[in-house]
């Protein structure tokens, strides 16, 4: 068995050990370099600002709604002239 010297050590190691753990995997260091990148990976940000104030949310909703009549018009039009054919 161990002496004193032993127990001071092996309650020196299982104190600091979980400390140098959370002070290296914990820092911003380690997040910078190995959580970051892979963070835009899995949840890249949005392409476009959603928007916010009452005017720009109305413009918004008008130039889905023209997009989505332009599509639906050119849909059409292939229908039609698939049926012609």
């Amino acid at each position: 068995m161990g002496g004193p010297g032993l127990e001071v050590a092996k309650f020196t190691f299982y104190v600091f050990m979980p400390m140098a753990f959370m002070v290296y995997f914990g820092g911003p260091g380690f997040y910078e370099r190995y959580v970051a990148d892979e963070a835009f990976k899995f949840n890249p940000p949005p392409k476009m600002k959603m928007p916010t104030e009452p005017g720009d949310v109305q413009r918004a909703l008008d130039q889905l709604r023209a997009d989505r009549e332009a599509r639906r018009l050119a849909r059409e039009q292939v229908i039609s002239q698939m049926s012609k054919e």
